[in-house]
């Protein structure tokens, strides 16, 4: 009796161990999410771009753990299945998305190869997230047809002995026979590869970019061009330009109905050229593209791409993509009216029957950044006349006021003595946005005050926090 009492105990143990088991199994797992719904990568002239969020579920104590891409089976055309697309499928990561590891694909588009290192967790294995786009690129070079493929993400614990996880995603992929890019084309000017916005090249540091599209052939009735932006404008950071600060116009069409005032671009199809109704339409015309305020991004290098489509007769066209790339360059700058940042504080021709004098400075901050800032006043000498007679610092007095919706914190926002030495003024918001604000510096006349002129010579200084 006691030794099957013991087997079943026995039995019981070998049980509860597989249960645990199983559970500690649960609880290592890869899942991912469409960003636009679906179990599959499916694209079409409608939308070579998709995103995808992976999620990792890991409750193993330090477990480290990898993801890798693989092809299981190449894009092949369903009708002639030695026609396959390779290099024109590509992924990109979403810098900014994940949280705890390193996620090792770069911002811009690169070909999707077999067995590629994704993401390496961090040291304690820490559950996270991240969202790879896919995309078909340069489809007007791909044999039109019905493409279908397999790629995994396979998820490899790295110092455990949990199982690895693969998850599989379906790929189906339409190259519509259109012939479109043979009717229409659109390319950067100058002969660029892609279009290209520097503000720092630009006087209104607003930048500017265009692409030209040369219509190549009649149209025996009415046709539309239109552009999308079909993933998020984003640096190598992680940071972001919102598509209300990158606007388009066409300023130079003549016969047709184009958008010719400076427009946010969308990641939706927008028209943006239209013929007259029986087809005729200007041989070429050019697309403007500009930011709208240059000051509020991040210094930093940022990549998107836009997709053109061409409508007629009821069909959409694709005709091509092209890179994206904005290139913000560093600005930190302070300018002190009268844009001098030694400003010389001058009171002429005073007299100790004089009333109150004021002065005025006015302090503007430029910066893109995307880190606080402060500044800081440093008096070099006292009020002094040419003979070396002093005002008493308690009859100089300095205060700091708001100007155009100042936005950061206010020093000084009481009168206080102008002594020598520093004295913080200003600090920026979080954000380190660019900012004004307005200095007053006030003078009461002493009774035994010498007449003459005296003059205070006082430093701004700009810095990071």
């Amino acid at each position: 009796m006691q030794k099957k009492f013991k087997i079943i105990i026995y039995s019981l143990m070998l049980v509860a161990s597989g249960i645990f088991c199983r559970q500690a199994q649960a609880t290592f797992d890869l899942s991912y999410l469409m960003d636009e719904g679906g179990y599959r990568l499916e694209f079409d002239r409608n939308n070579f771009s998709r995103g995808i969020t992976f999620t990792t579920l890991n409750d193993v104590p330090n477990n480290r753990y990898e993801i890798r891409q693989r092809i299981e089976s190449p894009l092949r055309n369903r009708d002639n299945p030695a026609v396959t697309i390779s290099d024109n499928f590509v992924v990109r990561g979403f810098r900014g998305s994940n949280k705890y590891g390193d996620l090792r694909l770069p911002t811009g588009d690169i070909a999707v190869r077999n067995d590629e290192l994704i993401y390496v967790s961090n040291s304690t294995g820490t559950a996270d997230s991240f969202t790879l786009v896919y995309g078909i690129i340069n489809t007007q070079d791909l044999t039109p047809g019905y493409y279908t493929g397999r790629i995994s993400l396979v998820l490899n614990p790295i110092n455990s002995s949990a199982s690895p996880v693969t998850r599989v995603i379906e790929i189906y992929v339409n190259i519509p026979n259109d012939g479109g890019s043979l009717s229409v084309s659109v390319a950067a000017a100058e002969g660029a590869s892609s279009i290209i916005i520097n503000p720092a090249d630009s006087n209104d540091l607003r930048g500017a970019a265009n692409a030209v599209v040369t219509i190549n052939s009649s149209f025996n009735g009415p046709f539309r061009i239109m552009q999308m932006l079909p993933v998020p404008i984003q640096s190598q950071e992680g940071k972001f330009i919102d598509n209300d600060n990158l606007l388009f116009s066409i300023p130079d069409a003549q016969k047709g109905v184009a958008i010719n005032q400076a427009t946010p671009i969308s990641n939706n199809i927008q028209t943006i050229y239209s013929s007259r109704p029986d087809g005729s339409a200007d041989k070429a015309f050019t697309i403007a593209y500009s930011l709208a305020d240059p000051l509020s991004l991040v210094a930093g290098s940022y990549r998107s791409r836009i997709q053109y489509l061409l409508e007629s007769n009821g069909k959409q066209i694709n005709l091509g993509a092209l890179d994206l790339e904005i290139r913000q360059e560093r600005i930190f700058e302070i300018s002190v009216s009268p844009q001098d940042q030694r400003y010389s504080i001058d009171f002429m021709d005073l007299k100790p029957s004089d009333g109150p004098r004021l002065n005025e400075v006015l302090i503007e901050v430029k910066s893109n950044l995307g880190r606080p800032y402060q500044v800081t006043q440093n008096v070099l000498s006292e009020l002094v006349n040419g003979n070396g007679d002093k005002i008493p610092v308690e009859n100089f007095l300095v205060q700091t006021l708001a100007a155009n919706n100042t936005r950061g914190n206010l020093k000084i926002t009481n009168k206080v003595a102008v002594g020598k030495g520093n004295l913080l003024l200003f600090v920026s918001d979080p954000n380190g946005s660019a900012d004004k604000f307005k200095i007053t510096y006030e003078l009461t006349c002493p009774p035994d005050l010498r007449a003459g002129n005296y003059s205070s010579r006082i430093t701004y200084t700009l810095t990071e926090i």
